[in-house]
């Protein structure tokens, strides 16, 4: 019987700790439903590769886009709107960086340096505007 005991936990003890890739999949959808953007990126940053290597860039450029997307339309009320568009733009080179054809991505860029255009002596940074010329976007 204890022999049985230790073989039953050590099943549940493997059979939990390994994670398939809709595991990984449905526990970025929730942390991106619920807005934890910071523990959905540290989950795929520490994702195993070999268990869900198709899986990881799509993960990425999703929670990449949504937390650009939170960022620019509704986030942290302590920050300023600058820091913010700021922020958003670099979420936003993230997923170019990924998916360079990403339409919804390039969109929002062309919004918020839209917005910058506007404002005389603003811009959200040289080494942003560096990085966007490094992907083609050109402003």
């Amino acid at each position: 019987m204890r022999f049985f005991s230790l073989l039953l936990l050590s099943v549940l003890f493997v059979s939990c700790s390994s994670s398939t890739p809709e595991d990984l999949s449905g526990e970025i959808d929730r942390l991106v439903a619920e807005e934890e953007y910071s523990r959905a990126i540290e989950l795929l940053e520490n994702a195993d590769d070999r268990e869900h290597e198709a899986d990881i860039p799509q993960l990425k450029e999703k929670t990449y886009l949504n937390y650009g997307l939170y960022l620019e339309y509704r986030g942290p009320e302590e920050s300023s709107m600058r820091d913010r568009m700021t922020s958003a733009l670099e979420q936003f080179i993230k997923v170019l960086e990924i998916n360079p054809e990403n339409e919804k991505a390039r969109t929002e860029i062309q919004q918020i340096m839209g917005i910058y255009e506007t404002m005389p002596d603003r811009s959200p940074g040289d080494e942003i505007i560096e990085d966007l010329q490094a992907l083609g976007v050109e402003y």
